[in-house]
């Protein structure tokens, strides 16, 4: 298989070991994650995709930046120059298609809000970046819906920073969905991983009315979250979260439907 051209040819994704060898799940009750990962990596094949779990994120922000006139965005939380990402903390899906191009990618973040909460991890910009001081100007901020991003306190996961190459999205002929493979695998991984009370994700008002999120089956919700990094302001975007129990829940129902796929 041929490696995946950047710009920058110094960092190289990993390419050898595939999502089903990667994955060890730590805490997996009723091995009911174990079994929707497989069966999500087996319909990501089917779609001509193959995963590789990736931990240098140096390699991600190429294929952003060399991408990014079809919309890739990379958050400062998953970004190596802003915060410090290794497998404690974080990994990354990069999806390969059979000619070895990059077809997709996804990242999972651990965070410890243990005696503070989202909503003020956010308004602190500590949740951007390990030293908001060299990067937070005047112009910065995060507004999110406070009484919601309080809820989430202690251990939470965000799975996002997804992308999809255009020709790949949207359902193939079997009605399978790259993104809604990649958002629930994310979770599934995060969850066996570090065990976190929450999950959640933002997403574009766009997505979330052509019904992207409803189909990742998150809880809750919540309107506007607004924000101004380093880089510029971001479009207007909604809050998504759920607990791990109804993650397990969402997931045991949903294994039903994805065996018979």
């Amino acid at each position: 298989m041929a490696l995946p051209r950047f710009a920058n040819p110094a960092p190289k994704p990993q390419l050898t070991t595939r999502l089903p060898d990667w994955f060890e799940a730590i805490y997996d009750p009723d091995g009911v994650i174990a079994r929707n990962v497989l069966r999500l990596d087996q319909l990501a094949a089917k779609r001509g995709i193959r995963f590789y779990p990736q931990s240098d994120f140096r390699v991600l922000k190429a294929i952003v930046e060399e991408r990014r006139h079809l919309g890739t965005v990379l958050m400062p939380f998953v970004d190596h120059n802003c915060c410090t990402l290794n497998d404690d903390n974080a990994f990354w899906l990069l999806g390969i298609d059979g000619d070895g191009n990059v077809a997709s990618t996804h990242t999972g973040r651990y965070f410890d809000f243990t005696g503070s909460s989202l909503a003020a991890e956010m308004a602190s910009m500590r949740m951007f970046y390990d030293e908001p001081a060299r990067f937070v100007t005047p112009e910065c901020f995060a507004h999110t819906p406070r009484e919601a991003t309080e809820v989430i306190t202690g251990t939470a996961f965000h799975s996002g920073t997804m992308w999809v190459r255009p020709d790949m999205r949207g359902p193939d002929e079997n009605g399978i969905v790259m993104s809604a493979v990649m958002g629930k695998l994310a979770r599934l991984l995060g969850l066996a991983k570090w065990w976190p009370k929450h999950l959640f994700t933002f997403s574009s008002y766009v997505l979330y009315n052509h019904g992207v999120v409803t189909k990742f089956g998150y809880a809750h919700e919540a309107f506007p979250v607004t924000w101004h990094l380093h880089y510029g302001p971001a479009p207007d975007c909604g809050m998504f979260w759920m607990t791990r129990e109804e993650l397990l829940g969402w997931a045991a129902d949903d294994f039903k439907q994805l065996a018979v796929a």
